[in-house]
């Protein structure tokens, strides 16, 4: 009888075991090892859920979410790309300050996370130093990317658990970043190599003639894909440029306006304009031209919306004014102090390359000009937190003219009225504080100099 019993509870057992329906949701655990980070970020699929890690850096996602696909977790500085399956168990580890090199995950199917954990290290080992590799010659540099391309198909394809569509996708990646990685030798190589004229022959451009600039759904995955796009239609508004004699932010619009494809022109003309039109000559013309290529009524409104903004800062008007920003010398200073005298303003930040750049061009300006009825005013747009090394910079770099420091960086009113959304940005108001030009040359711009002469500086 017992002997029947045991069979009996057996037999439902595995019947139960066979109707238990899995589990429609995604489980996440890991540890990051050595973090002082408390909170990172896992975000993908619609999902954006903030992810707190206990003192031994382990964690496990609090919130039920689902959705086969590629998710980012980061903590705004390391990031991990991976690819969850609805119904997976997983677990990532890594060490923070290797981050990209020990970052490895365990589980359902891992091989596709794995992939996407590993593939910019193996990428960037077999193209070693980048500064070398955009510096080769023209048909070394494309034997070389192609060994490059053939290293990374076959690295991917050494992964044998991937989703077949996951493979379909990283197969078009790769093909898309190599001619991403074509398309932007010729500016790498006239960077790398200090040859501001170097062009690649028309034979190198041959190799884009297969390529389809105009698929829109890979557009929208985005990948390399876009950036592939943005490259390619940005090269023929240089050329149309070049060969027009026109500005080239709107050689750009008017390129970017005759795509055929909608969406992708759209797109492409939104992202331009959003900065172009800080650098372009002639504001009117350029909203003109956007508005008659644009065939999208929500770009069209946001774009006019900016656009009058901006009007207010014509040449003439009354400047935005700043109020009481410490000055690195002692005390503040409020733009009202400069009144009666042109005022040049650099708008800059100790973390930024450009900026630095223009710091001896700069220097030779204000000497030239010293004693004229000109002041050099730079406005550093760091965070108060970090005052201490913008200090240090001033006396190391022996900055001239006045030192200022906004209030709330990017935030700061006078900033934010001038549009400002990348530095550096140099202005010139005139003795009575009304605008001569919100977006002035810069100091190693030839035309700075004509401008001030034209101004009787």
């Amino acid at each position: 009888m017992n002997r029947i019993l045991i069979l009996l509870l057996s037999m439902l057992s595995l019947a139960s075991c066979k109707t238990t329906p899995s589990k429609d949701y995604i489980l996440l655990t890991g540890t990051i090892s050595n973090t002082t980070s408390e909170k990172f970020r896992l975000s993908g699929q619609g999902l954006r859920m903030p992810i707190a890690l206990a003192e031994d850096g382990s964690f496990t996602c609090d919130t039920m979410f689902s959705g086969t696909g590629r998710y980012t977790f980061t903590d705004g500085r390391n990031t991990a790309y991976l690819y969850l399956k609805t119904g997976g168990t997983y677990n990532l580890t890594a060490t923070i300050n290797k981050f990209k090199t020990t970052a490895k995950i365990t589980g359902t199917n891992p091989d596709a996370s794995n992939y996407l954990l590993t593939e910019y290290e193996h990428n960037n080992n077999l193209r070693g130093v980048y500064a070398e590799y955009n510096s080769l010659n023209e048909t070394d540099f494309s034997d070389k990317q192609q060994t490059i391309f053939e290293a990374n198909t076959k690295y991917l394809e050494s992964f044998k658990g991937l989703p077949k569509e996951f493979e379909e996708v990283e197969r078009k990646e790769l093909y898309y970043t190599h001619y991403l990685a074509l398309i932007k030798y010729e500016s790498l190589h006239r960077r790398y190599t200090n040859q501001p004229d170097f062009k690649v022959s028309d034979n190198f451009m041959k190799q884009f003639e297969s390529v389809d600039f105009l698929d829109e759904q890979a557009f929208k995955r985005r990948g390399s894909y876009d950036d592939l796009v943005k490259e390619y239609f940005v090269r023929k508004a240089n050329e149309f440029a070049e060969h027009e004699g026109i500005d080239k932010y709107l050689a750009k619009l008017k390129v970017f306006g005759e795509i055929p494809n909608d969406y992708i022109k759209n797109n492409l003309l939104n992202s331009a304009a959003k900065y172009d039109i800080a650098y372009t000559d002639n504001i009117d013309t350029y909203y003109n031209t956007f508005i008659a290529a644009s065939t999208s009524e929500a770009n069209n409104k946001s774009f006019t919306e900016k656009y009058t903004a901006l009007k207010k800062l014509s040449k003439g008007e009354p400047s935005p004014v700043f109020t009481d920003y410490v000055n690195n010398a002692g005390g503040t200073n409020s733009l009202n102090d400069f009144k009666g005298k042109y005022v040049y303003m650099d708008v800059w930040a100790t973390w930024c390359g450009p900026c630095i750049a223009e710091v001896p061009a700069l220097k030779k300006i204000e000497k030239q000009y010293h004693n004229k009825n000109i002041e050099f005013i730079s406005i550093s747009i760091d965070t108060q937190d970090k005052r201490e090394a913008w200090s240090k910079m001033i006396a190391d770099k022996a900055l001239g003219g006045v030192q200022l420091l906004a209030d709330k960086d990017w935030s700061t009113d006078f900033i934010v009225a001038y549009k400002i959304n990348s530095i550096p940005r140099f202005i010139l108001i005139d003795p009575n504080g009304n605008i001569v030009s919100w977006n002035a040359p810069r100091p190693s711009n030839d035309e700075l100099i004509t401008l001030f002469n034209e101004l009787g500086i």
